[in-house]
């Protein structure tokens, strides 16, 4: 018995002596543990959560988001975000698909070096392409979309089939909401902090904004089954947004729209005198100025046509082409207009190209579009609008009256309504580009799911 007594007195013994040997000589462990977590903490046990987006528009470029558990935003690398891009369109691998995994990867290798290796596993992937890609034939964007799908799948990160597609144009307008509204701080509270948005893209216009709980409840049934108003949940807050997407009236569709009232062989929005064709994934345009001349009453005629503004409406209040307006309200008071819009009117100057934002009349448009479309030629038009890329010049008179003429006719708004045309918002004394991928990133992990991959198809309507 007193031998057993001795054993295990000092087996104790050896086992407190070992246990603070340990404490003692691994106390940065423990201090590691107990101390608060930074923005930049990449340790095992890192709360933050990072969003791999790649966004592919005009070119094919790959954006990384980092969060926090609650769903803020987090500098990474210095910055809101970390991007690269190619400047190749998604619509030149059409006759070679399979070319397109090169370029993705090196994307790919460039999102890897920014998210820490043990949380690339959840590190959810999204792919959204530009709904540009309706314009080819279905079995060709499928063929691209196929590649990117088999690519994705063998990445280290996480991945599901349909978080690679086009992005539905009321789903992108929803976003670009998302980023400026969250980015500017109007998500803390009632949905009349919120702004408006207007986007203008290559294929497509898009516009959102949030509306009352009563609106949302209220809203018409539409015969086609087609959703206006979702629930909106970021962060902790909710919101009922309208979005609505105008196929094809993007910045570059809508010209091809407006060449069809050519009278079959001049347009009176082309600038005197230039005569061209234009190849528009496969259809061909004729671009022939009138042989007396761009006309600013001429042209907003057949913009009008275009819009088709007489189309039949199943409720009150349309706006263009058929669509509910959303039934206005506190959510679309302030009016910001984007993309195509900003750089527009940052080509004609009548938007500070300098600043991130600039308030100006809607009118303003008009003015300039009146005095592009009496310009004599291409080079007189040059002299009065520098600013505009020479390829860009037989075609400004068109865009200056189709801008003034959605916004007014369209969509209904006051001319001497003060709105703001923006491609970037402050946040945190940097500044981030006004773009849909924060908005989807931004959705994703404000999501209610406990995790990532629970969530839905992020690029349903």
């Amino acid at each position: 018995m007193a031998k057993s007594g001795l054993t295990r007195t000092c087996l104790l013994s050896l086992f407190v002596l070992l246990f603070v040997k340990f404490c003692v000589s691994d106390t940065s462990l423990l201090n590691r543990k107990a101390a608060p977590a930074g923005n930049n903490q990449e340790a095992s046990g890192d709360d933050s959560r990072y969003v791999i987006v790649f966004d592919a528009g005009p070119a094919i470029g790959v954006r990384i988001f980092k969060f926090d558990e609650n769903g803020k935003v987090l500098r990474i690398n210095g910055g809101l975000e970390v991007f690269h891009v190619v400047p190749e369109a998604l619509s030149s691998y059409v006759e070679n698909p399979a070319a397109v995994a090169s370029v993705l990867a090196q994307l790919l290798e460039k999102a890897l070096d920014a998210v820490p290796s043990h949380l690339q596993p959840e590190t959810p992937v999204i792919f959204g392409a530009n709904d540009e890609l309706f314009l080819m034939a279905e079995d060709k964007y499928e063929k691209i979309l196929g590649v990117i799908r088999d690519f994705l799948s063998k990445s280290p990160l996480l991945y599901k089939p349909e978080w690679v597609n086009i992005l539905p144009a009321a789903k992108e307008g929803a976003y670009v909401w998302d980023t400026i509204n969250y980015l500017m701080g109007n998500l803390v509270g009632d949905y009349s902090n919120t702004v408006a948005v207007l986007t203008q893209e290559s294929a497509s216009m898009q516009v959102a904004y949030a509306v009352s709980v009563k609106a949302a409840a209220n809203a018409p049934k539409f015969p086609n089954g087609e959703e206006y108003i979702t629930a909106h949940q970021i962060q902790s807050n909710n919101y009922y947004l309208y979005s609505h997407g105008y196929f094809p009236y993007g910045a570059y569709s809508v010209r091809t729209e407006i060449l069809k009232y050519t009278n079959d062989s001049y347009s009176y929005c082309v600038t005197s005198g230039y005569d061209e064709q234009l190849n528009y994934y496969g259809e061909i345009y004729n671009v022939r100025a009138s042989p007396t001349g761009s006309s600013y009453e001429k042209c907003r005629a057949n913009v009008l046509k275009a819009l088709n503004v007489n189309a039949t409406c199943y409720v009150h209040n349309c706006t263009f082409d058929g669509a509910w307006n959303g039934g206005g309200g506190a959510g679309i008071e302030k009016i910001y207009l984007t993309n195509g819009f900003h750089n527009t009117g940052a080509d004609v100057s009548i938007v500070n190209g300098s600043n991130t934002s600039t308030d100006l009349k809607i009118l303003e448009y008009e003015k300039v579009a009146k005095v592009s479309c009496a310009a004599k030629s291409p080079e007189e038009a040059h002299n009065l609008f520098p600013g505009v890329p020479l390829f860009e010049l037989p075609y400004l008179c068109m865009d200056l009256v189709y801008i003034y003429a959605v916004l007014v006719d369209g969509f209904g708004i006051d001319p001497t309504k003060v709105v703001t045309a923006i491609n970037a918002v402050q946040y945190g004394g940097t500044s981030m580009d006004v773009q849909w991928a924060f908005g989807a990133a931004l959705e994703l992990v404000s999501s209610k799911h406990t995790k990532i991959w629970d969530v839905p198809n992020v690029f349903s309507s």
